[in-house]
C-alpha cells in the first residue's frame, strides 16, 4: 500500500477507522525506516510505511551523504586498505583514544549493538550498492567525520546527484559532475 495517504494525516488528526493491515509497518522512511522496508518488500510483505515529514530521507541527511561503513568493503579492498569486522569493533569500543575534552569517544557504545554493526557493515555497503546507491569513485577517506581513533579509513561518500544540499537545501551545483563530489 505504499503511496496511499492516510485520511488526517497532514492535519495531524488521527483517522476515525483505521482499516488497513499489512505483514509488516515500518515508522519513519529515513536511513533505518527504508531499507526496513525494501527488504520486507522483498521478502514478499506487504508494507506500511508510516513517515511524519513530507519528505523521505529522516535525519541521515545531516550526513551529506558520508557513509562510515568499513569490516572490510569492496571499496576498501579495492584500495589496498585491509580492515576486518574485528578491527572495526575494536576501533568503536577502544576506549584508549581520548578526544579533545579528554574522554573516549567511544565510551558509552554498547558492545553487542557495536558487535552486530561490525560483523554486518561491509555487508550492509554491498546492500546499498546492490540497490542503486552510487558512490564517488576513491579511496576511502576520514572526511566528514569527527570521531577519532579509526585505524583505517571507512568513510565512503555517496554521489549527490540531484538531490537538494543538506545545508542551504538548494540543488547540487549543475557545474559539479555527479560522480566527482
Amino acid at each position: 500500500m505504499l503511496g496511499r495517504a492516510v485520511p488526517g494525516a497532514a492535519t495531524g488528526q488521527s483517522p476515525v477507522d483505521w482499516d488497513r493491515e499489512a505483514d509488516v509497518v515500518v515508522i519513519g522512511a529515513g536511513a533505518t525506516g527504508l531499507p526496513a522496508a525494501i527488504v520486507a518488500c522483498e521478502a514478499g510483505c506487504s508494507i506500511i510505511l508510516v513517515e511524519a515529514e513530507k519528505d523521505i530521507g529522516g535525519q541521515a541527511i545531516i550526513s551529506g551523504g558520508n557513509v562510515p561503513l568499513g569490516g572490510g568493503t569492496s571499496v576498501q579492498k579495492k584500495y589496498g586498505i585491509a580492515d576486518s569486522p574485528d578491527l572495526l569493533f575494536r576501533d568503536l569500543t577502544d576506549w584508549s583514544v581520548v578526544g579533545p575534552n579528554g574522554f573516549p569517544d567511544y565510551r558509552y557504545n554498547d558492545r553487542e549493538i557495536i558487535r552486530a554493526f561490525a560483523d554486518n557493515s561491509a555487508a550492509t555497503f554491498e546492500w546499498l550498492l546492490t540497490h542503486g546507491v552510487e558512490f564517488v569513485d576513491k579511496a576511502p577517506d576520514a572526511i566528514g567525520g569527527n570521531s577519532v581513533g579509526n585505524s583505517v579509513p571507512r568513510e565512503m561518500h555517496s554521489i549527490v546527484g540531484h538531490w537538494p544540499m543538506p545545508a542551504t537545501g538548494s540543488p547540487a551545483d549543475p557545474a559539479v559532475p555527479p560522480d566527482s563530489t
